[in-house]
């Protein structure tokens, strides 16, 4: 029989907790294989796979694909209820809009309880919007979960004890619900049963086939409620749902919640009685009320306020004679667009015109530039069915705001600088027309497409920003949308998809693993290890399928190492593989954002990360389809480093105080401003004197500084593209080699093309691509026009586009025909190779658009400039505040008239601190210690000592609200007066002690007597803070009998007062209880038996007695103390700040620094160990290149083996992705590369369970900060490449455990293994 399933999830449902492994795709070609007519797609809370769901149906029409949701009807937010599940279907366009409304409400009031985020719809929502325009959503009882079947187990139980109270209850329960449902939905309310044998499903089925009857004949309908595809997927399905916290019950709810066939239902339902067939028919009845709709929509512009020019106008500068240059006669795209009806075009032209006067650029070839793009930009529009003109204007209106909120905006990013109207609009600040960047890159007639726009700003200002604008556009939003989505949807940020990657997928597997001998799953060290074995490139892991099986087309084998361990476990890697790819979580893109007009539910539909953001529901690619329209506002670090150095500037004064950030910007650094020609900047490029150079701040791109010597923008630009290009075979020259070779002599240019049999006609055809670069063209638009010239290959626009998509994604399989067609269509076949071998073959794998390299390029230079203009301690100051994390935004709430209330602090990241200020450091820049009377919240510049002054939030327990008030009872005149009016908790003071926030106070007194002022007043707080006793009385007998204090003489005592707490701890009103053997001993022994009162085999003695007697025999113990009490409270005294000295003191000055301040600012601890009987060389003496001991051959190749070093240092850092660590010296910090098993094996953390089951940490790894290192290897440019030979004396790694004056106590093995 025909069936429509009524209830189905993918893996969309997996957003708040793992729930589902089905995939869309494979969901609807499983239900045609099993014959049904259609399916709906009802996932927990959302109604994310929309979208898609439309793009299959046209794939499939004569499947039927409905988009419901699966929400949480409740009557209050109240926390601690049940949230019933309850299914929603709808049944046409406007269905789906009231789904996005109920949806996007349910996520905007989400909130937390019990310790998951909770998305309830209310009932009274659900009525208000059915009401309001019914007849456009069915609705089903859902399952097992929902009200009423929660419900009718409810009433069965109370009946089953026979609670007449609880029967009536579940009872009007049941029948308020039904009435409730077909009083709002009519007809298009359905009962939904579940294909279930299960106990408590029969009961529910069967009491839902009598509420059919007695209400009227509700139809029925089944509800596969499918979270997997076929009943052989369960035990993967299992295993997914274990693997999140703790033990999921599987069997009991998800034994039948996969997509059955019809002989599964029928036999699962025999037990509940059920009209299988009928049912069937109410299927297909719902099946007839749902429409076929679409939500596809060609893409929409948002619009913002813009002046509205006159129609009549003609724009015609007065200073303009040349009739050449009238718009009304040369250029009929532009003319029509100043008098066009429409306001946007006539903003656009005449903005752009204005501006072309504004900046003396009103010439023929800018005019004609303009002409051309305003023509693209209409046919492209007219293709969309939408205005091109106002994505531009809308971004300049942002852009404007963007400034205001106290961000910069980068020069420019990616082919939109090489439009002109970009640069006009103030949106991107390149002169396209000077520096030759093509328009047909961003936009052309064959590219049918919007094109972004990519900006970037500071990371620290976004979630200013998109408050901004939210508040901004909300407030433009239709009377009768509510107010809470005035406050949320104006702008809103794109959701992003988390996914089960390879190491993610085996990490879940391994968790979720359940085998007889791991019935826990699999230990979570040893999961981290297989995960560890996955290789990855440029940034990518492999996929589980290319670490088993390989991919020759890409040249990587099997690991078989992977797979010897995942072997160990029966069944793991089908798990793995089942799991790969899922959907399993919900984010924001990292720089996407939608704006949203009049009404935000017109096209869209919301939700939230767990973090709390407003995002879509859709991801980018829906979002577009939907008809939205995505804006990037990309975050880079430069910016902030850039801002903040310019506030330090203007905080001294060094920059106009009184200028706006945009006003310093466009008079000190816009690139139309910055003086290329200055040496000393080119210069400090070149020899690295200058930290964090944009884009030139890596290994990689301070070498191509260095080698390259750029000395223009432009040749700046090329080693932007060339660094990233690398050579087809190991050993040959790289691109980078030959553009420097080239540069030093470009006659060997002329030679290779000689080489190639080039005619000089040819070889003056090819000067245009080539020898602006040297005769190596690293970029894209190189080699599009290259191959698009008449003369050497005449390859169409899309032609060339299409071979650049193949070069730079290195498309294997497309490689040879491409080969091919450049030799068919070159002039001639020395020309074809040579185009081939020198302007394509250099780009294979990668290459970089040369409108964005120069954009990076002026980014670059301006980091340059002001790092030379200025001190550079202003520069290097802003680099240490961005890279440690200081500048991330605190959460702030703020009251009605905007005042905060209340602050939620951006807890800090000390691996990043220790690793930011070890490159610091490392470059040679002094950072001081932590000052009490200067310090701020942050690192900022101190210019009259030449060092960046330490920040107080670098400090492990202060906070904001610590520094607060340290600065508001400044100054202090000593550590004593900072006592007495700024009382902060012990870990904070120790911190700061130890950061030597008190050394210069103290400084006087500690050289009086000759001590270091830290250890001075480390002593003097211990001192007070131990709380040191005055006098000694019976009240202190107990510390001193902890303390071992007490004399041999006073034995006796200490026994009978340790006798007298036990009586103290066993008392019965007004008598004291003797109850145990050992005790009762003790009385015997010393005291009266005739005092004692047996009772129930037990003593007892009055209170009143006993305390007279415990005195008398405590009098010589009192004596003591009185004739003894100075020597008894010295030593008291000192060992009360011994044990706090021991707790909080321990180690040494340098330790405590790399405790608190992540650095070293004294001696580093190794500073004085003897390098020469360990083999430790000086990182920065070693040569660049590793220097050949020997050769060996191996299959006739000459194999180098370097000679060895060994480099010690204490990590402050590290990269599990390029499997890295951060050592910092005692000569500065040095990059460390271990190979991905090796760095795998002392990586990982070590744990054991103890006796009760605990698992209990035995070792962490050995690149955990602060961890001190011995390592061998040599050095390979800037990086020491950890490596031993089987000739090699001793271990390639080795943790330093102690260090004994120049000695250091070393370990090889790991924890569990015999040391050597």
């Amino acid at each position: 029989m025909q069936r429509f399933s009524t209830h189905n999830h993918t893996e969309m449902s997996n957003f708040r907790l793992l729930d589902c492994i089905n995939k869309l795709p494979n969901l609807i070609e499983r239900g045609k294989e099993i014959g049904l007519a259609g399916m709906a797609i009802t996932d927990h809370e959302t109604i994310a796979q929309s979208i898609r769901v439309c793009k299959l149906q046209k794939e499939n029409p004569d499947f039927k694909i409905a988009i419901g949701n699966e929400i949480y009807l409740t009557d209050t937010r109240d926390k601690g209820q049940r949230y019933y599940h309850y299914l929603l279907v709808a049944k046409d366009k406007e269905g789906h809009k009231q789904l996005r409304r109920l949806s996007s409400r349910a996520w905007l009031c989400s909130y937390w309880d019990r310790g998951m985020e909770r998305v309830p719809t209310l009932k009274e929502e659900l009525y208000a919007v059915v009401k309001e325009n019914p007849g456009h959503l069915i609705a089903t009882s859902a399952c097992i979960g929902g009200e009423l079947g929660s419900s009718i187990l409810e009433l069965t139980n109370a009946r089953t004890i026979g609670n007449v109270k609880a029967e009536t209850a579940a009872y009007n329960q049941i029948v308020d619900f039904i009435r409730w449902n077909k009083d709002l939905f009519g007809t298009d309310f359905y009962l939904e049963i579940a294909p279930a044998a299960s106990k408590d499903q029969i009961i529910v089925n069967k009491m839902i086939n009598k509420l059919s009857t007695l209400f009227g004949n509700i139809p029925i309908v089944i509800g596969d409620d499918s979270h997997y595809l076929r009943k052989e997927d369960r035990y993967i399905h299992k295993a997914y749902l274990n693997s999140k916290g703790g033990e999921r019950e599987t069997d009991l709810f998800y034994e039948y919640s996969y997509l059955q066939d019809e002989n599964d239902i029928r036999k699962n339902l025999e037990p509940s009685e059920i009209d299988v067939d009928k049912c069937f028919d109410n299927s297909m009845e719902m099946f007839d009320k749902i429409e076929v709709y679409d939500l596809l929509h060609s893409q929409t512009i948002p619009s913002v306020p813009v002046k509205n020019y006159s129609i009549e106008q003609d724009f015609y500068p007065n200073t303009i004679i040349n009739r050449d240059l009238d718009i009304r006669y040369s250029y009929p795209e532009l003319s029509k667009m100043i008098c066009s009806n429409n306001i946007y075009d006539r903003y656009w032209a005449n903005e752009c015109l204005q501006n072309l006067v504004n900046k003396n650029l009103y010439k023929k070839e800018y005019l004609d530039e303009l002409e051309e793009e305003a023509r693209v930009k209409r046919v492209i529009g007219e293709k969309l069915g939408t205005n091109m003109f106002k994505y531009p204007i809308t971004l300049k209106y942002y852009i404007d705001m963007m400034w205001e909120c106290g961000s910069l905006v980068g020069a420019g990013r990616g082919s939109s600088c090489a439009a002109l109207n970009h640069y006009l609009l103030g949106i991107t600040q390149l002169d396209p027309i000077e520096w030759n960047l093509p328009f047909f890159r961003y936009m052309n007639d064959e590219r049918v497409e919007l094109g972004d726009i990519d900006i970037d700003i500071c990371p620290s200002k976004k979630g200013t920003i998109v408050k901004e604008i939210k508040k901004e556009r909300g407030g433009r939003f239709n009377p009768e949308i509510d107010q809470l989505s005035r406050d949320n949807l104006g702008c809103t940020l794109i959701a992003t998809y988390g996914t089960e990657g390879t190491k993610s997928a085996i990490l879940t597997a391994c968790r979720g693993y359940r085998h007889i001998e791991y019935p826990d799953g699999i230990d979570n060290d040893e999961a981290q290890y297989i995960a560890s074995l996955v290789p990855s490139e440029r940034g990518f892991l492999w996929s589980i399928d290319e670490v088993v099986n390989g991919n020759p087309e890409k040249g990587r084998k099997p690991v078989d190492l992977f797979i010897k361990e995942v072997n160990e476990y029966p069944g793991l890697l089908d798990i793995i593989k089942g799991i790969e790819g899922l959907i399993n979580k919900r984010s924001s893109h990292a720089s996407g954002v939608i704006l949203f007009d009049e009404d935000p539910y017109e096209f869209g539909c919301f939700m939230k990360t767990p973090k709390g953001e407003v995002i879509t529901q859709y991801d980018l690619h829906d979002c577009e389809a939907a008809g939205l329209t995505k804006y990037d506002f990309l975050v880079t670090e430069v910016q902030d480093k850039l801002a903040q150095a310019i506030k330090f500037l203007q905080e001294d004064g060094c920059i106009e105080k009184d200028m706006t950030l945009r006003e310093v910007y466009n008079k000190y650094f816009h690139p139309n401003v910055l003086p290329l020609d200055r040496q000393d900047i080119w210069d400090a490029i070149r020899d690295g004197k200058i930290i964090n150079v944009f884009q030139f701040d890596s290994e990689v791109g301070s070498q191509a500084a260095k080698k390259i010597k750029p000395q223009t923008i432009l040749e700046l630009s090329d080693a932007n593209g060339l660094m990233r290009l690398m050579t087809s075979e190991q050993g040959a020259e790289t691109p980078m080699e030959k553009y420097i070779r080239f540069k030093n002599n470009i006659k060997l240019w002329y030679n290779e093309m000689d080489r190639y049999g080039l005619t000089k006609k040819e070889q003056k055809t090819l000067e245009p691509y080539f020898l602006s670069s040297y005769g190596v063209p690293p970029s894209q638009e190189q080699l599009m026009t290259m191959l698009m010239d008449k003369d050497i290959c005449d390859f169409s626009l899309k032609e060339a586009n299409a071979a650049r998509k193949i070069v730079g994604k290195k498309q294997m399989n497309k490689i040879p025909e491409l080969h091919q067609q450049i030799l068919d269509k070159a002039k001639s076949n020395g020309l074809g190779q040579y185009v081939w071998d020198c302007g394509v073959g250099p780009q294979m794998g990668y290459s970089f658009s040369t409108i964005h390299a120069l954009a990076y390029s002026f980014i670059g230079y301006q980091t340059a400039y002001i790092a030379t203009e200025w001190n550079p301690i202003y520069w290097d100051a802003a680099c240490l505040v961005v890279n440690s994390g200081s500048l991330e935004e605190d959460d702030i709430e703020y009251d009605e008239d905007g005042i905060p209330i209340k602050r939620k602090e951006v807890g800090t990241d000390y691996g990043k601190i220790a690793k930011a200020l070890g490159e610091i450091i490392g470059a040679g820049i002094k950072v001081s210690l932590v000052d009490i009377n200067k310090s701020d919240y942050g690192f900022k510049p101190d210019v009259e000592n030449n060092q960046i002054l330490f920040g107080m939030k670098a400090l492990g327990y202060v906070g904001q609200d610590i520094v607060d008030k340290i600065k508001e009872n400044r100054p202090y005149e000593s550590l004593k007066d900072f006592m007495s009016r700024c009382y902060l908790n012990k870990t904070a003071m120790i911190n700061l002690i130890k950061g030597g926030a008190f050394d210069e106070l103290e400084r006087p007194w500690a050289k009086q007597l000759n001590v270091s002022p830290r250890i001075l007043a480390m002593v003097y707080y211990l001192s007070v803070v131990s709380e040191p006793k005055k006098r000694l009385t019976l009240q202190n007998f107990n510390g001193l009998i902890e303390k071992g204090l007490i004399p041999q003489e006073l034995d006796f005592q200490r026994r009978i007062f340790k006798f007298n707490k036990y009586l103290k701890a066993h008392k019965e009103r007004d008598f004291y209880v003797i109850a145990d053997k050992g005790a009762a001993d003790f009385y015997t022994n010393y005291f009266s038996l005739d005092d004692l009162s047996i009772i129930n085999g037990n003593g007892y003695i009055e209170q009143k007695l006993w305390d007279k007697i415990y005195s008398s025999n405590m009098d010589s113990a009192r004596d003591y103390l009185k004739s003894h009490q100075q020597e008894m409270l010295k030593a008291y005294n000192t060992l009360l700040f011994k044990e706090q000295w021991d707790k909080y003191a321990t180690g040494n000055i340098s330790s405590w620094e790399m405790e608190s301040l992540c650095f070293y600012y004294h001696d580093h601890e190794l500073k004085n160990i003897n390098t020469q009987k360990y083999g430790i060389k000086n990182f920065f003496t070693l040569s660049s290149n590793p220097e050949v001991d020997y050769f060996f051959k191996r299959n006739g190749k000459q194999i180098p083996i370097y000679k060895l070093c060994r480099i010690a240092g204490t990590v402050i850092g590290k990269n599990d992705t390029r499997h890295s660590v951060t050592l910092l010296t005692i000569d500065g910090v040095v990059n460390v590369k271990f190979t991905r098993d090796y760095y795998a094996m002392f990586n990982r953390q070590l744990s054991e369970k103890d006796d009760q089951g605990v698992k209990k940490v035995k070792e962490k790894g050995w690149f955990t900060r602060g961890i001190k290192l011995l390592v061998t290897g040599y050095r390979k440019d800037d990086t020491f490449i950890s490596k031993r030979y089987q000739s090699t004396g001793g271990h390639q790694l080795y943790k330093i455990t102690d260090i004994e004056g120049r000695n250091i106590n070393i370990t090889s093995e790991r924890y569990g293994v015999e040391n050597e």
